[in-house]
């Protein structure tokens, strides 16, 4: 299930709530901060590039390159699709499952500390993804990203449509019972630069992600791209 905060949601269900508070520091107005997952938090597509490469090879499939691996579809499944159309995915899918266990999902460089600077300066942290929930807390484990951190976290399945539409963040709307307070999305991809300004949220742009490649965030202002997330608690100082 999706992790949220006290506040009541409006689509109903269980729900797993947090019994602490935020201090705010004098003169800092608090903002709903809302992230990317894979790529923005935790470095993920190393490990995604050489699963799916090795098990393309050990299938004898067509080995997709590099630009088909960053281009990610609305779910992981219709990736697949889009780079196998002519092959039965389920040997894929079992083989996937078998391996998928073992790989390294560390944390971008700096980025637990910047979160933990965040929520002391009372912001609030949420995450919307595209990523399922299937291992979901198991990637934050090996990130040492802890849960605790986030007033929610929202995967394909808790989202009424996906990046890039903007309704992917009504979610959070639903837990606070209101519109999220000077919301903020932080993201690697152009996907995340699109449901944020369709849905009238203040874009920041990091620079960690594969996308980097392919000339992301194209014209995005300059002002609104960081390096990495570690950059956000200065940013926020000056914006």
């Amino acid at each position: 299930m999706p992790l949220v905060p006290r506040a009541q949601n409006g689509r109903g269900g269980s729900r797993h709530v947090r019994g602490d508070g935020h201090a705010m520091l004098p003169g800092v107005m608090p903002r709903d901060l809302i992230f990317d997952l894979d790529d923005t938090l935790i470095e993920s597509f190393p490990s995604y590039v050489q699963l799916h490469t090795r098990i393309a090879v050990e299938l004898g499939w067509r080995i997709p390159s590099r630009h088909e691996l960053v281009e990610y579809g609305p779910t992981w499944q219709a990736t697949l699709v889009r780079m196998w159309p002519d092959h039965d995915l389920a040997p894929f899918m079992a083989r996937y499952d078998q391996l998928a266990d073992d790989l390294p999902y560390r944390s971008v460089p700096g980025a637990v500390a910047a979160l933990h600077r965040l929520r002391a300066q009372g912001h609030r942290l949420w995450v919307v993804t595209k990523r399922e929930r299937l291992r979901l807390a198991q990637r934050l484990r090996q990130a040492e990203l802890p849960i605790a951190l986030f007033e929610g976290v929202f995967c394909n399945e808790d989202v009424p449509e996906p990046k890039p539409s903007p309704r992917c963040f009504e979610p959070i709307a639903d837990a606070l019972g209101r519109a999220p307070s000077r919301p903020v999305y932080v993201g690697d991809r152009d996907d995340d630069r699109m449901a944020a300004q369709s849905a009238g949220i203040e874009f920041v742009a990091v620079c960690t992600g594969p996308e980097r490649s392919m000339g992301f965030p194209y014209e995005h202002p300059v002002s609104h791209v960081l390096p990495s997330v570690t950059s956000l608690p200065a940013w926020l100082r000056e914006a």
